[in-house]
C-alpha cells in the first residue's frame, strides 16, 4: 500500500484555540440547557397535578403536596397518577377526578414529565423521595411545593 504526501491540505480549519474554545462554549450552553429543562419540566409537572385536580382552573384549591413518578428503562420519569395530600393520605386522580379525567390527565402530564431523566437528575433528585421499586422499576414521591419553586431560568 502506498501513501501520497498531500500538497495542500484538503480543507481549511480554525486554529487548534478556536476549535478548543467553541467546543467548550458549545457543552456549557448545552448543559445549562439541559439543566434549564430539568427545572422548567419539574414546574410543569406540578403544573399539571394542579390543572388535573382544579380541571385547569389555576385559581382553584387542590389537595396535592407529592406525586408518584416511575422512571422507565430509558431512564425517563413518567407519572402514574398516584399521589399524596399534605397530611400524607395517600389516593389517585382516579379517586379525585374520575376515570376518565384521571386518564387523560396523566397522559397529558407524560407529554412534559419523561423530559426529566438521568440527564439533568441533579435538577430532580433533590426533590424526590425514592419509594420501594415497583415491578423492577424505580419509583418516586416528588415534593409539588419544591417542584413548583424552581425558577423558570
Amino acid at each position: 500500500m502506498t501513501t501520497q504526501s498531500p500538497q495542500s491540505p484538503a480543507y481549511p480549519l480554525p486554529d487548534g484555540r478556536a476549535i478548543s474554545t467553541a467546543a467548550h462554549e458549545a457543552l456549557n450552553a448545552h448543559f445549562a440547557a439541559v439543566e434549564r429543562l430539568g427545572r422548567v419540566m419539574a414546574v410543569v409537572t406540578a403544573a399539571a397535578v394542579r390543572d388535573i385536580l382544579t380541571d385547569n382552573d389555576h385559581d382553584a384549591p387542590f389537595d396535592a403536596a407529592h406525586a408518584e413518578l416511575i422512571e422507565a428503562a430509558d431512564g425517563s420519569l413518567h407519572g402514574t397518577g398516584r399521589y399524596w395530600t399534605a397530611d400524607g393520605t395517600e389516593t389517585s386522580f382516579t379517586a379525585a377526578v374520575g376515570e376518565q379525567d384521571a386518564g387523560m390527565g396523566v397522559f397529558g402530564m407524560n407529554e412534559w414529565t419523561p423530559y426529566l431523566g438521568y440527564e439533568n437528575e441533579k435538577v430532580w433528585k433533590p426533590l424526590v423521595e425514592e419509594l420501594p421499586e415497583r415491578g423492577g422499576q424505580k419509583v418516586y414521591r416528588l415534593d409539588l411545593a419544591k417542584a413548583a419553586a424552581l425558577p423558570l431560568d
